[in-house]
């Protein structure tokens, strides 16, 4: 009888520990379905869509976050590998000093443009990201001098929602505008030459598949 019962107490344990490899391995997908998944997409496509099409010019991959909550949903937002995420966009941060129509230009030839700032917590997101001791130049700008700011990708210029320094903009001969920090104040925008030497950031809609 006593070899009986250790080969039984032998399949016990044996039940146990794969029984624990179950439980281990559930919660690990638990775990990675609940946290933002992170995958990076090769473009190694047959067909890949317009969209991915236009990165794959700019950029050879992409990093996807899941992003979904339902099956019907498309779960993952990708930016360009090295790019920050926040909300609906992806952000590159230059520190490359150019004017502002250069600055530009660059963004363009990575599919992106000049970062446009539409909420108070784009604003503290981007704010997070700069360096304190420079100026970044953004997507906005005053073409004739007249007060009538307007983003770079037509988005409407609100009112309501402006982040200026105390008294800017206060020149018209300054029609560009950037993002810096002034002691003892906070990060906050300014009219500048848009011929002045300044860092950039760029941004461009995420890509969800």
């Amino acid at each position: 009888m006593v070899p009986e019962r250790r080969s039984q107490g032998k399949g016990v344990c044996w039940s146990l520990r794969l029984w624990s490899v179950a439980v281990i391995s559930i919660l690990i997908l638990s775990t990675c379905f609940i946290a933002t998944c992170v995958v990076t997409y090769q473009f190694s496509m047959d067909k890949p869509d317009t969209r991915l099409s236009e990165l794959h010019a700019y950029h050879s991959s992409l990093t996807c976050f899941s992003e979904g909550t339902r099956v019907s949903e498309k779960m993952w937002g990708c930016c360009p590998s090295n790019w920050k995420s926040f909300g609906s966009s992806c952000y590159l941060i230059s520190t490359k000093k150019n004017i502002w129509s250069i600055s530009e230009q660059r963004c363009i030839e990575m599919g992106a443009h000049l970062v446009v700032i539409t909420t108070e917590a784009e604003q503290n997101f981007i704010t997070q990201q700069l360096n304190m001791s420079v100026a970044y130049f953004l997507g906005l700008s005053d073409p004739q001098g007249n007060g009538k700011w307007q983003w770079i990708d037509s988005t409407p210029f609100s009112q309501n929602i402006r982040f200026w320094h105390l008294n800017e903009p206060n020149l018209p001969e300054e029609p560009c505008a950037s993002i810096v920090y002034w002691h003892p104040r906070k990060c906050g925008w300014n009219d500048v030459f848009c011929d002045s030497n300044y860092n950039s950031m760029c941004e461009m809609k995420k890509t969800y598949l």
